[in-house]
């Protein structure tokens, strides 16, 4: 239980759905290690109030504070400053305020692309398929064409966002009712949708064929998710995004307090809260 003073210093991830986060897990384990005043809270905020919500933070003195789905592309208008990363991203996921000012920046990209290094999976020279087309795609293909990833693929339930994002970053977008034939040639998968996020949700495409090498890569932090059962039940090696997030939140916290925090110790915390591990091969 954190105990709260007139001197606590609050920082939150704003989103909506927000009950499935991590991230207060982890900010608040690293405050307590680092025996710092500090307390870290997930805001439910839908699109139509982030306005109101980005001003009340800042009028309440907040230190920083984080978005999730949908709200990374959406926050851009109301920020003072966007750091270079996160404008050709076109997305923020930290905030820092600071004396009254907002500063955006886009450690997703970071955090993905520790991850990926961390387990020997990189783009370079690969096929990768992407499904989806919000701020976490955005950071997605940023990494991937770092790498140096031969082809990109995007698809998105809404074509029209798949092809928006393609035409920014030259890419190719395409149909979800075309997805399978690209598939059958992709070395990475990434899930950089909202698919997942509820229990009822299903694969968005049909998989008849697909690289028995393909390695598959949920950003969502559930370990029932159908991109995970489908790796499952094809016996493709696949992780989630809990390495992401750890790595992403180790350099939000960095921004905020120019400290970089035990990334090793907050995996493990992780592990614990959500059970056995939910990467691997089945």
């Amino acid at each position: 239980m954190l105990e709260l003073d007139p001197q606590t210093k609050y920082l939150a991830v704003l989103g909506s759905p927000i009950k499935q986060t991590l991230s207060p897990l982890i900010q608040n384990h690293w405050f307590k290690q680092n025996k710092m005043n500090c307390a870290y809270l997930a805001l439910e905020v839908a699109s139509k109030d982030l306005k109101v919500a980005v001003e009340a933070l800042r009028a309440f003195n907040f230190v920083g504070f984080n978005l999730t789905v949908p709200l990374k592309t959406e926050v851009l208008p109301y920020l003072n400053f966007i750091d270079k990363a996160a404008k050709t991203i076109g997305g923020v996921n930290t905030v820092a305020v600071r004396d009254g000012k907002l500063y955006g920046y886009n450690t997703d990209y970071l955090g993905l692309d520790a991850d990926l290094k961390s387990k020997n999976i990189l783009a370079k020279g690969k096929n990768v398929f992407i499904y989806g087309a919000g701020g976490a795609a955005r950071s997605v293909i940023y990494v991937c064409r770092k790498q140096g990833a031969k082809n990109i693929f995007i698809a998105n339930r809404t074509y029209k966002k798949a092809a928006n994002l393609a035409n920014k970053f030259h890419i190719q977008a395409i149909d979800r009712n075309e997805t399978e034939r690209y598939l059958e040639s992709s070395d990475i998968i990434f899930n950089a949708s909202s698919c997942g996020l509820n229990t009822a949700d299903f694969l968005p495409f049909d998989i008849n064929q697909i690289k028995k090498t393909a390695f598959i890569y949920d950003l969502i932090c559930l370990p029932r998710t159908p991109f995970v059962r489908l790796a499952k039940k094809r016996h493709l090696k696949f992780d989630t995004g809990e390495g992401m997030l750890v790595y992403q939140g180790a350099e939000a916290f960095k921004i905020w307090f120019g400290i970089l925090p035990d990334i090793k110790g907050a995996k493990k915390l992780i592990k614990v809260k959500q059970g056995p591990s939910l990467a691997g091969v089945v």
